[in-house]
């Protein structure tokens, strides 16, 4: 935040203006046009199970209004370029957020980053991306009833 400070309010104008020119310029290379949408830079990618993944601006991704928690974010999202990207790729920041209401019985409502399973091949990689990306929690199934209808499959041992 002290180069922040710096470059915003302490560093000579003429600074401050060949830092906002260089930035331009820089949009308008990567991007086409200095005004440029954030959710067009600010990308969320998910192509493999991989703990660091390979980033690529010509595959999908959704776009992510989420900034960094450098910012004062509590939905934290840090993002930067990898591999010589043009667009920013989330890594870090908050990937699993839950809310939860105590009462007679607990509520509860969380959001996962891109989905529950690591394997690609999975229905759960990506299936919550978009909420995600949206900020649209779903309702935790907290109690064993809640849990047995949403269940895909059980386990039963000894069968």
């Amino acid at each position: 935040m002290e180069r922040i400070n710096r470059f915003g309010t302490h560093s000579p104008p003429a600074e401050r203006l060949a830092i906002f020119k260089e930035a331009v310029q820089q949009l308008t290379a990567d991007f086409g046009k200095w005004d440029t949408p954030w959710g067009e830079i600010n990308r969320f990618q998910r192509l493999t199970g991989d703990i660091e993944q390979p980033f690529d601006d010509s595959k999908p991704s959704l776009p992510v209004g989420l900034a960094s928690g450098k910012w004062g974010a509590l939905a934290s999202y840090g993002a930067r370029q990898y591999n010589g990207s043009k667009r920013i790729y989330g890594t870090s920041g908050n990937s699993f957020v839950a809310v939860v209401e105590f009462g007679e019985k607990v509520k509860a409502k969380s959001l996962l980053a891109g989905g529950q399973s690591g394997d690609p091949k999975s229905p759960h990689f990506y299936d919550q991306a978009q909420r995600y990306v949206d900020r649209k929690f779903k309702d935790v199934a907290f109690y064993r009833e809640d849990v047995e209808k949403r269940a895909e499959k059980t386990y039963h041992p000894g069968k």
